[in-house]
């Protein structure tokens, strides 16, 4: 009888969340001057500006996910203050597995981690800060090592744009079964039907984000997802990695 109740307790507790939820637009992979190539405006300020922008785009989450570097989270952070965006801390690093020599993943953290946070996360990776802002760099560390750093310092993976070309595309299919990832921030929306055939009863949580290298990219492509927080806790819970079906 008593579990019984828990049952019910439990399924109530859960449909209590779902009906708190609410949808939330983001944009959870930009670049700014501190990644290389970024292409900037003479003359304007890029995180008042971005700040302006996702507020005119309605954008509830931004993500500065520079490569190898957090050095501009803190002026966006600032920029963001008297706003309603979140800006949730990030960084993008490249690493390879024994499939693919060229595995991109968005790094995203907690909202009270800043530049210094980010920059000691890639420290860790044994990051030079001379290869800060390289998008051809290459994390020596392993994706096991670089998880177990990663979420010791509670944060998350997405693995990004993976499906752009068919090399980085059968990739997927090791992150899925062997690292549990079950958040994917896809380049092409037919690649939802990749994912339904190889893993029919798997949810995943499939983004896609803008990738700007310019403040007129910000917001190209934004997804809105239901979570129960609007910030990073709430991402947390819809991104978070899985056991591997391995």
């Amino acid at each position: 009888m008593s579990s019984k109740k828990e049952n019910n307790t439990l399924q109530d507790q859960l449909k209590k969340t779902r009906s708190r939820q609410k949808s939330y637009v983001m944009d959870l992979r930009i670049h700014s001057p501190s990644s290389l190539g970024y292409l900037g405006i003479e003359g304007i300020e890029t995180a008042p500006a971005l700040v302006r922008l996702a507020k005119v785009k309605k954008i509830d989450l931004i993500a500065v996910t520079d490569f190898h570097s957090g050095n501009f989270i803190d002026q966006l952070q600032l920029a963001a203050q008297e706003s309603s965006i979140t800006v949730i801390p990030g960084v993008v690093i490249r690493c390879a597995i024994e499939e693919c020599d060229d595995v991109t993943l968005s790094c995203l953290f907690p909202e009270q981690f800043g530049s210094k946070e980010i920059n000691q996360f890639l420290s860790e990776l044994k990051v030079p800060e001379s290869e800060y802002g390289n998008r051809s760099y290459r994390v020596n560390a392993s994706l096991e090592e670089i998880i177990s750093i990663a979420e010791k310092n509670d944060g998350i993976l997405i693995p990004s744009r993976m499906d752009k070309t068919p090399y980085r595309k059968a990739a997927i299919i090791t992150l899925v079964n062997k690292y549990g990832f079950r958040a994917f921030d896809i380049a092409y929306a037919d690649s939802k039907a990749f994912f339904k055939q190889n893993w029919p009863k798997i949810k995943f949580q499939l983004f896609s984000f803008s990738n700007a290298e310019a403040l007129a990219q910000v917001g190209s492509r934004i997804s809105k997802i239901k979570m129960s927080n609007p910030g990073f806790e709430g991402l947390k819970e819809v991104a978070m990695r899985r056991e591997g079906v391995n």
